[in-house]
This record gives structure tokens, sequence and C-alpha cells, in this order.
């Protein structure tokens, strides 16, 4: 049987989109695969520490969250160029190291906000290692990433303490 990397996307606007990815990267490298963790508009989230202790490699993009974060046209055309580098030095890595799966956190964001068009992401999860499993987390994904899957989850949001005033809480949310 010939080994083929899958497509996975984790998306929708409930919690745990992160929390399933890295959850499939701490047990695959529990069976013994290569494991790279790609962050983007995290700096030191709180699951990093337990990477570092699991093996796990990773790489985080720590500019702001577009959501959060209002650019201005010259501060977003080079936030995109920024961006567009850091995804393209995953997929590189991803090559050069030959990893067995690869997790790209929040890339859909960065599709919704054209920090990384749309085109570019698909021809590099085309151009990805063939067996190379890879897992792209976040909102805003286009119908066109969204057919490359083989797995699509959407977390829906039921009920969210955030919409009765109660913050984001280090090691649950982030």
């Amino acid at each position: 049987m010939k080994e083929t990397g899958l497509v996975h996307i984790y998306t929708g606007d409930g919690k745990g989109k992160t929390t399933a990815a890295i959850g499939l990267a701490v047990r695959a490298k529990g069976a013994g695969l290569k494991v790279l963790v790609a962050q983007l508009f995290k700096e030191d989230s709180s699951e990093a520490k337990t990477l570092d202790e699991l093996g796990i490699e990773h790489m985080q993009h720590s500019s702001k969250h577009p959501l959060f974060k209002k650019y201005s046209s010259k501060e977003l055309m080079k936030e995109a160029g920024n961006c567009l580098s850091f995804v393209k030095g995953v997929f590189d890595r991803a090559k050069e190291e030959e990893y067995d799966v690869v997790v790209l956190d929040e890339i859909g964001p960065a599709l919704k906000f054209e920090l990384i068009e749309t085109q570019e992401l698909t021809r590099l999860v085309k151009a990805r290692p063939e067996k190379t499993e890879l897992v792209m987390t976040g909102r805003g994904f286009s119908s066109d990433i969204l057919n490359l899957a083989d797995y699509v989850t959407e977390m829906t949001m039921i009920k969210h303490p955030f919409n009765v005033g109660v913050k984001a809480r280090e090691g649950i949310e982030y």
C-alpha cells in the first residue's frame, strides 16, 4: 500500500481547533513520527513548553493577529510578505527535514485577512512531500482550500464564556 499524507482542516467559530491539532501532533510523536508545529500569530503559546519537553519541533510567527490589530495598508503589505515567507519556510523545512506531520496553526485567518493568497497556499499544499500529513487550523478557509482537504472538522460555538465577559485564560484558551 502506498503511504500518502492526508490534509486535515480544523475550522469554525468554536474553541478547540489548536487543541485538536496539538493533540494530533502529540499522538503522532508518541507513534514515533517526526512532527513540526508551526504557529502564526502566537508568541510564547502555553503549549510551546510542552512541545519542547516532548521533543516536538515548533516555530512561531509572532506578529499580531489581524483580528486584533488594525494594520495600515503599508503595514499590511509588509505583514503579508512576512507571513508568506514564514509559510513558505514551513513547507521548505518540511521537505528538507522529511517531517511525517506538519501542523500549520492559524493559517485560516492569514487567508481571510489576505496575508497569504489562496492560490499560493494551494500551490504549497499540492507541492508538499507526498508522505507528509498536513494539519491546518483557523477560521476563514475558502472553498478551494477546503476542497483540498481529506478531513474537514468544524468546531461550532454553542456557548462561550467570552460572550458574558470572561476573558481568555492562560492554559485554557491560550
